[in-house]
């Protein structure tokens, strides 16, 4: 009698844990289970403890049947089997499809990159003293997690991104001057969450910090990030390096080629609708903000507590803007040589009347805001920061006043 209880008791527990992975870390799952973030940053935290547990839940099921005659052998079997699916599911989806590159990226010129990236498509970049990296989103849809040991110019830099989101984020991949051990697990609320695994806690894209620091304390540094098309990457970068995800031939890792371009037509699948449907592709966030179209892109960021965000139509209808953010002057403009918007601080003490791509203006140079999140849904920006003002118009900040 002991025995049957405890053969169900150990089957229970194998069971448990393998159903909360499949249903928080599963992404797909999301689309018809509702999840909550605590709920899934708690499995994040707890991925291995969980693991273990289901096997040694099935071990010890396996057993007490197998040496005492415990419970039933069908269903022991059948647990083993779905569990098995459940399990190896997200397991494969997140730690073999989306095997990120923060150390191991390669970068190839601009006259290599041609072959794969048209001219119109818009790249992500990350600068840093002349020195720059171009990512088109279909090439980091997979990885998420882009970088390499050189880093940027000797700084340890990442491009983080998130297809559900269509934001690619520049960080320096560390904490207190620690660096980061980074893995892509999950989404929420439509956008990526990580794992720093030297403290197993769970980062979100769009903030940056460790969840159990809430904010409360420094997470990883953004480093300025921004949007242009490749024909006007190469024109202002021509000796720039370009991401290129390639897969590995089929001779040399015939499941890798496989595996690899079957997620890479899901993400095609998947992202190519989400960006034209007005309804978010995972129903992970509240009631669309009404103040702009919810897959419209804009160019979100933040001085302090105040946060503000601007569409590319509205810079480019009212031309260059001077606006206040956080008592703080800050110029934007759309660049049409570059086809760029850039948002930049202005520490001059007047207003801007001329800037070009690279930050000069008519009264002196000036630097790029680090927070922008360049072309993010306005459904999944407002979602995370609601207090947001949507196109601050100039004539309400005081234009440029120091």
């Amino acid at each position: 009698m002991l025995a049957e209880i405890l053969f169900w008791v150990a089957l229970g527990a194998a069971v448990y844990p393998v159903w909360r992975i499949f249903r928080d870390m599963g992404d797909i799952t999301q689309m018809f289970m509702k999840v909550s973030r605590d709920s899934i940053l708690n499995t994040i935290r707890w991925e291995r403890q969980l693991v273990v547990g289901a096997v040694i839940g099935i071990a010890l099921a396996g057993a007490l049947h197998f040496f005492f005659g415990a419970g039933n052998g069908y269903v022991l079997a059948c647990a083993i089997l779905v569990g098995a699916a459940m399990l190896g599911f997200p397991l494969l989806w997140i730690h073999i499809g989306l095997r990120n590159q923060q150390h191991s990226a390669r970068f190839y010129s601009v006259a290599e990159a041609k072959s794969r990236v048209r001219p119109e498509t818009s790249v992500i970049v990350l600068e840093h003293n002349g020195k720059a990296r171009a990512h088109p989103d279909y090439e980091v849809w997979r990885p998420h997690l882009i970088g390499n040991d050189e880093g940027l110019a000797s700084e340890n830099v990442i491009l983080t991104y998130c297809a559900l989101t269509h934001l690619g984020q520049g960080y320096k991949a560390e904490i207190d001057g620690k660096p980061l051990q980074l893995e892509v697990l999950a989404q929420t609320g439509n956008n990526l969450v990580m794992r720093d695994n030297t403290t197993m806690e769970p980062i979100q894209q769009l903030h940056g910090f460790r969840a159990c620091d809430g904010g409360d304390r420094p997470g990883m540094a953004h480093w300025p990030t921004f949007r242009m098309t490749f024909r006007a990457f190469e024109k202002a970068y021509p000796d720039g390096e370009v991401f290129l995800n390639r897969i590995p031939a089929f001779t040399r890792n015939p499941f890798l080629w496989l595996f690899d371009h079957f997620v890479d037509a899901l993400f095609y699948l998947v992202v190519s609708e989400h960006d034209r449907s007005t309804t978010p592709a995972m129903p992970t966030i509240g009631t669309p903000d009404p103040r702009a179209q919810s897959n419209a892109y804009v160019w979100g960021f933040n001085v302090g507590d105040d946060y503000v965000a601007y569409t590319e139509d509205y810079v480019r209808e009212h031309g260059l803007i001077n606006a206040t953010v956080g008592g703080r002057s800050i110029v934007i403009a759309y660049d049409t040589d570059f086809e760029s918007l850039g948002v930049w601080y202005n520490d001059h003490g007047r207003p801007v009347q001329r800037l070009d791509f690279r930050g000069r203006s008519d009264i002196g140079e000036h630097t790029r805001v680090e927070t922008v999140r360049a072309g993010a849904y306005w459904c999944v920006w407002a979602h995370y920061f609601p207090a947001t003002e949507l196109n601050r118009p100039a004539q309400t900040a005081q234009a440029a006043v120091a």
